[in-house]
C-alpha cells in the first residue's frame, strides 16, 4: 500500500471514529474546539492572518452536514472569532462533511476541487466567497 493511500485510509478512519462524539458535543464545547483549531491555523500562518484584512467584518457559516453541526466565524481586525450562533446573516456559507471542511480550512484540499466535485457547497456573496477561497488556497 502506498504511503498516500495509507494516509488517506487513516484519515477516513479518524473522521469516521470522531463523528459520533462530534454529534453529541454541546455547542459551547464545539465553539471552543473550533476556536483552538482556528488559533492553530493563525499561529502557523502569519501571512494568512495579515491577509484576513481583505475580508474584514465578514461572517462565514460552516456546516458539517455529516454530524449536523455548524459554526460561524467572524473575521474582524485580522482575527477570527468563532461563535455557535450569530445574529448576522452570514456573508458566505460553506457546507460539507467534517473531513472536507477541515481539509479546506487547513489548506490541504483545494476549495475549487471539492466545490466542483460537489463535496463542498458554497453559497452567499460570490465576491467574498471567491476572495476567502483564495485565502484558504494560499494555506496549502
Amino acid at each position: 500500500m502506498e504511503k498516500e493511500e495509507l494516509k488517506k485510509k487513516i484519515k477516513e478512519k479518524l473522521y469516521k471514529g470522531a463523528s459520533l462524539p462530534l454529534k453529541a458535543m454541546p455547542l459551547w464545547m464545539e465553539a471552543i474546539g473550533v476556536g483552538v483549531f482556528i488559533s492553530h491555523i493563525l499561529e502557523n500562518n502569519p501571512r494568512f492572518r495579515q491577509r484576513l484584512g481583505e475580508v474584514d467584518d465578514k461572517v462565514f457559516l460552516f456546516e458539517a452536514k455529516d454530524v449536523g453541526k455548524k459554526f460561524f466565524i467572524h473575521i474582524k481586525d485580522k482575527d477570527i472569532k468563532v461563535h455557535p450562533h450569530s445574529s448576522r446573516t452570514p456573508d458566505v456559507t460553506m457546507s460539507g462533511n467534517v473531513a472536507v471542511l477541515m481539509d479546506v480550512l487547513l489548506g490541504k484540499e483545494d476549495p475549487d476541487t471539492v466545490f466542483f466535485s460537489r463535496k463542498l457547497e458554497i453559497t452567499g456573496d460570490t465576491a467574498t466567497a471567491i476572495h476567502f477561497k483564495n485565502l484558504l488556497a494560499a494555506l496549502g
